[in-house]
């Protein structure tokens, strides 16, 4: 099969195609045809090396953590049969920007009705990282306010529809440009950071979501609610030291790094088929083309989600 793969740490360039041996799969597991792999963040961090204390030096390595496509193969108790549209999240080991791939049957989730394979994969990660990040320390109630920083990006767009989903009142933080877009896609409020600093507003918040980790929990701890919660997907010392006395304070600090869930995806579905949430792909590169897009995507400044496209 071809796969876009790095054979060392380094930019762009290191995606190179090759001709790799398709994966066998084991008992309990799906192969499953790749058409569309999406494309996120952590994929150029883990090809630059930044986190290669997490994911080790083994290489060749096939980048990708989203993937929409066919099932191929599966046991014959399976919940899954062959020609079955699925979509799912993978782990840190990656595995998407290839032809094929070996998933665990918990991993995915059939697709909804009339969704698109490359709208599909630039779901999974962004979505789970989002889901997941609002439910941590407890699901949101309706009324309660939440605010997203970094509402217009992967991750961004679908906190804040899955707040909205779930009842609650939602400021978004983006720049001026993505206003209109942001409010399109259900935010009561939009702050334009370079206008305005969100961290000293006089609103309070139930749950802070530093989508894009680019503020602190000692700036937001001021705008939390008692019982509040800041989250970012991204952790350093300072928030571990925080996290360590959540016990002794009445606002939390924390951070998610998503798990794959094809339960949790069922939920998605759900939203999707109910017509209250959706995705927004700005560009679909070639898998060829993998370079172009990690070029893209590091420059912070992308709307929604950029996916490959396999088939």
């Amino acid at each position: 099969m071809k796969a876009l793969v790095i054979n060392q740490y380094g930019g762009p360039e290191q995606l190179r195609m090759q001709e790799i041996a398709i994966p066998d799969r084991g008992k309990g597991e799906l192969l499953v045809r790749i058409h569309a792999a999406g494309v996120n963040p952590v994929d150029f961090k883990i090809r630059n090396g930044s986190m290669k204390f997490i994911t080790g030096s083994r290489f060749p390595r096939i980048l990708g953590g989203d993937i929409a496509g066919v099932v191929e193969q599966a046991d014959p108790r399976s919940s899954y049969r062959p020609g079955d549209k699925v979509f799912g999240m993978l782990s840190l080991k990656g595995g998407g920007y290839a032809e094929f791939v070996i998933m665990k049957e918990s991993q995915v989730c059939l697709i909804p009705e009339g969704l698109g394979m490359t709208d599909a994969a630039s779901i999974p990660l962004a979505a789970l990282t989002a889901l997941q990040a609002l439910r941590k320390g407890g699901n949101i109630k309706p009324g309660d306010r939440v605010l997203v920083n970094g509402a217009s990006g992967g991750v961004g767009i679908f906190a804040v529809q899955i707040a909205k989903a779930e009842g609650a009142y939602v400021t978004a933080i983006c720049s001026a440009r993505n206003t209109e877009f942001v409010r399109s896609l259900g935010a009561d409020q939009v702050i334009d950071y370079n206008a305005e600093d969100f961290t000293k507003v006089r609103s309070r918040y139930m749950k802070v979501f530093d989508a894009v980790a680019k503020s602190s929990f000692y700036k937001c701890s001021k705008i939390l609610e008692k019982g509040g919660r800041y989250i970012t997907t991204v952790p350093n010392k300072g928030l571990f030291f925080f996290q360590s006395l959540n016990f002794t304070r009445s606002k939390k600090a924390g951070f998610i790094m998503a798990k794959p869930s094809g339960s949790d995806l069922g939920f998605i579905a759900d939203l999707i088929d109910q017509g209250l949430l959706r995705t927004h792909v700005q560009k679909v590169f070639p898998l060829e083309n993998g370079s172009g897009a990690h070029e893209l995507i590091e420059t912070e400044r992308v709307r929604g989600k950029l996916v490959l496209s396999v088939i």
